[in-house]
């Protein structure tokens, strides 16, 4: 019982912060060939009522120590991810889907279960541009 009323208490939580926080993102899926080379047409538009937020924590901080001549020094990168509600538009998103956040356009790069509850989602994101750099 007292598990039940937890999940409960921490559905709706999550879910007023969002309501009162979040804000609207729209995601684009765009088709592909046979190949599985993006067309460029649009085959699904979907929107999402989430918080934006830079990962830390587990699973959303890069540590990456960079050895110079001189000694090292440490690079810390965060990773952009969207906070959103488990439901039945949530639990589509898949991986290459796109978001615009600001003039950034990014990649879906996960989405994670938070607590396996099936209350909450983090949508991991990469910005387009530094994935096609990594990629080249």
């Amino acid at each position: 019982m007292g598990k039940m009323l937890s999940e409960t208490f921490l559905r709706e939580r999550v879910k007023r912060r969002i309501l009162w926080d979040g804000r609207d993102f729209k995601f684009t899926r765009y088709a592909v060939n046979k190949y599985h080379e993006k067309t460029g047409e649009v085959e699904k538009e979907y929107t999402i009522k989430g918080i934006y937020h830079d990962g830390g924590g587990y699973g959303g901080m890069l540590n990456i120590e960079l050895l110079e001549r001189e000694g090292s020094r440490d690079l810390m990168k965060t990773k952009p991810m969207i906070l959103c509600l488990c439901d039945e538009v949530s639990k589509d998103v898949q991986m290459d889907d796109r978001v615009f956040i600001g003039d950034d356009e990014y990649y879906v790069v996960e989405r994670t279960n938070l607590t396996n509850y099936n209350i909450a989602y983090e949508i991991s994101l990469e910005r387009v541009q530094d994935l096609e750099k990594a990629n080249e």
